[in-house]
Parts: structure tokens; C-alpha cells; sequence
């Protein structure tokens, strides 16, 4: 399967290796991907959140630290790229939510990614299937249903009309097309009509929601997904409720989040993910200060917060 293409992203938007490792550094190595080499033989662990001429700026835990580049021998920037793409070859399945979310913390466009409360869908293909929601910017949505580390569901929406909507459309259809295997898939993918249908190619099939669909609340997305994997991840209502907040709780009728409920939403987050035995770590995502640096935003911060970052 082909990498995804960030530059297409940035407009909006493994297991065998992986079951050998402890916990904590499956989530270390996802808050801290990127190692600096010093000369003096010392290894620095964070986030690069700015690299010129001159400085290589290090977001770590506790705080920023700046590296004259003078003093750096090698920067490993990959995320242990051997160990994170270990999956990715096999043709028959989606992308992993961490390697989406890779490509996107490299792209300046991209101003926020925060994870929200998966709202309820109670009717269509995706009724009842637990999923993880992020929130791109200010109206797109990605949704990552199933396992985030073998989906059985990738999904992107935005809330939007106009020339906003239509640039969208163009955007992530080429967003997909960057991840799929064949001809055949990709025809499909842009065969489907931005009315409404689907399509099947192999095991996958690609889907278009209008934003009139009863299961759309008034957003325009497209799907790709295994149908013979849905009713796997099906869960009983009251199981799924649990997890998952009516959509007027968690936005307005426009699709903007709302604000004055970011508090809450984080401790609903940190109870829920419980239900994910680990996968997901500590990070909600990530949002660019007023000078454009890349910053971390972890569940602490966003109950320290409690508002959303700048969009």
C-alpha cells in the first residue's frame, strides 16, 4: 500500500513488531517521534516543531529546548519508520490512525487536529460501531472506525458549502487515491457520484454520504471500508451510548464544535478511551501557536485549557 501524500493532506486537513514492545513505548514513540543525536553522545527524544538554517527547535514533555544545529550529529525524524510501517505492505488493509496522523503534524496548513467525542450514529452501514473522531481545522472531520490500528472504516467529512466543500472533494479524493493499491480501486473512488452512492472493488467499498442523508447530520463525506468486517465491531446500544455523545451535544447545527463544552469533552475522552486497552495514548493532538510552532496538546493540558486552540 502507498504512503500517503502529505501535501495533499495539508490542504485540510503492525502488529507482530508492535506485540513485542511494552505499552509505554508504543505511546512514547508516538509523543516523542522524533530523536536528535548530539555530539557529545547524548539522545534527545520529542517533537521537532521547527528546524532552520541555524536551530532545530525540540518540543519535549517539559518544555522546548533549542539545539544549535553545531551541535547535532544525526536527526532521526522517521518515528522508527521500519517498526510504524510494518503493516502498511498488505494491500487489503487501511492505513493505521497513526500514520494519518504522521503525515498530518508535518504540514503547516493543518492549524489543529484534536480529538472529539465520537458522536452517536444510530442508523446507516456505520450504526453502532465504535469509533475515534478528530477534528482537522475548524469543519472537517476524520472518523477512524474499529481498530484504530487496522481499521475497518477510514472516513472524511466536512462541514462546509460553497467553494470550501468543492475544493474539499478534490482534495481528498486525491488523499485517498495516495493510499490505495489498484487501478481499480481508484477508478472506482473517483467514479462515485458527489450526490450520493457507492461502489465495490476487491473487498473494499467507497462510499459518498450528501449532507440530506439521515446518518450525514448536514456534512458531506466519503468512506472506505471492509463490509465484511462491520458486524464484528458492532457493539449493543447501551455499550455504544456509553462511548459516544448525541451530535447537538458535542456541535451546533453548522458543524462547528462546541466551545464552552471543551472541558467536559476531555474527561469524557479520558473515561472512553479506557475501552481502548492502550492503543490510544495520552495525545488529544496538536494545534500551531500564533508564530506557527507545532504544539502538543495532552489530555492534561486540554483540563488545564479547557478551550480550543486558535484555528
Amino acid at each position: 500500500m502507498k504512503h500517503p501524500i502529505p501535501v495533499l493532506v495539508a490542504a485540510f486537513l503492525l502488529p507482530g513488531i508492535f506485540l513485542v514492545r511494552a505499552e509505554r513505548d508504543m505511546q512514547a514513540q508516538h509523543l516523542d517521534p522524533d530523536t536528535v543525536f548530539m555530539n557529545d553522545g547524548q539522545v534527545l527524544h520529542g517533537l521537532i516543531i521547527r528546524n532552520d538554517a541555524k536551530n532545530v527547535t525540540l518540543q519535549q514533555r517539559m518544555g522546548e529546548v533549542e539545539i544549535p544545529k553545531t551541535s547535532i550529529r544525526r536527526i532521526d525524524d522517521k518515528a522508527d519508520s521500519g517498526a510504524f510501517f510494518a503493516d502498511i505492505v498488505d494491500p487489503d488493509r487501511l492505513p493505521p490512525w497513526r500514520m494519518i496522523v504522521m503525515d498530518l503534524r508535518s504540514d503547516d496548513s493543518i492549524k489543529s487536529f484534536r480529538q472529539i467525542p465520537a458522536t452517536t450514529i444510530d442508523n446507516g452501514y456505520l450504526r453502532n460501531i465504535p469509533y475515534l473522531s478528530f477534528r482537522i481545522n475548524k469543519r472537517v472531520e476524520m472518523n477512524v472506525y474499529g481498530n484504530p490500528e487496522n481499521p475497518v472504516c477510514l472516513e472524511f467529512g466536512i462541514y462546509e458549502r460553497g467553494e470550501n466543500i468543492t475544493k474539499f472533494k478534490k482534495i481528498i479524493r486525491a488523499y485517498l487515491a495516495g493510499i490505495l493499491q489498484s487501478r481499480a480501486e481508484i477508478a472506482a473512488l473517483y467514479g462515485l457520484d458527489e450526490k450520493g452512492g457507492s461502489a465495490k472493488v476487491g473487498k473494499f467499498v467507497f462510499q459518498i454520504t450528501p449532507p440530506e442523508a439521515p446518518d450525514a447530520y448536514g456534512g458531506w463525506w466519503i468512506s472506505v471500508y471492509d463490509p465484511s468486517r462491520l458486524d464484528r465491531f458492532r457493539v449493543p446500544d447501551a455499550e455504544y451510548r456509553k462511548n459516544t455523545l448525541p451530535f447537538e451535544v458535542v456541535n451546533h447545527s453548522s458543524g462547528d464544535l462546541r466551545s464552552e463544552n471543551i472541558g467536559s469533552f476531555d474527561a469524557f475522552l479520558s473515561k472512553t478511551m479506557e475501552a481502548w486497552h492502550g492503543m490510544i495514548p495520552n495525545l488529544r493532538g496538536f494545534y500551531r501557536d500564533g508564530m506557527g510552532a507545532l504544539k502538543l496538546e495532552t489530555s492534561a493540558e486540554g483540563k488545564k485549557n479547557g478551550t480550543l486552540p486558535a484555528q
